[in-house]
């Protein structure tokens, strides 16, 4: 095989290359795409969840002129105790969990992006993954 062959062969092999690598990088995009969607999704139904659960807050502590005596009260302990206070933030914490999970593999799937940019690749990776810790503390 004469240079000219060789060198011709190396870099159709590495135009091939960098073909499944960029089609690999439109593949994870792709993914991160529709993970941003259920991500949004999920963000607007916690808060709406957290809204939901200040209206009950708001409903269990208001009072009635022709409702009064132990068995309002016991309604009025209940309704906060058992249903606001463990069940929706119960839920709410489920959700969040959730939330995070998304955002981790989020991350993940940036990361592997990142891994074909060499070293600057690295810092954002490295960047990517504290934004994600700071995402999952705050939200």
């Amino acid at each position: 095989m004469s240079e000219l062959q060789s060198l011709r062969s190396d870099r159709s092999s590495k135009q091939q290359e960098l073909r499944a690598c960029t089609n690999e990088v439109a593949v994870l995009n792709n993914k991160i795409a529709k993970l941003d969607i259920i991500i949004e999704d999920f963000a607007q139904f916690k808060r709406d969840v957290q809204e939901h659960r200040n209206h009950f807050r708001q409903v269990s502590n208001e009072t009635y002129d022709d409702w009064k005596g132990t068995l309002f009260i016991q309604s009025r302990i209940n309704m906060s105790s058992n249903i606001y206070m463990s069940s929706l933030r119960e839920y709410v914490n489920k959700v969040d969990d959730n939330l995070d999970e998304l955002n981790n593999e989020r991350m993940r799937l940036q990361n592997e992006i990142y891994s074909t940019e060499g070293l600057i690749g690295n810092i954002k990776a490295s960047i990517n993954w504290l934004s994600t810790k700071i995402t999952n503390l705050l939200n």
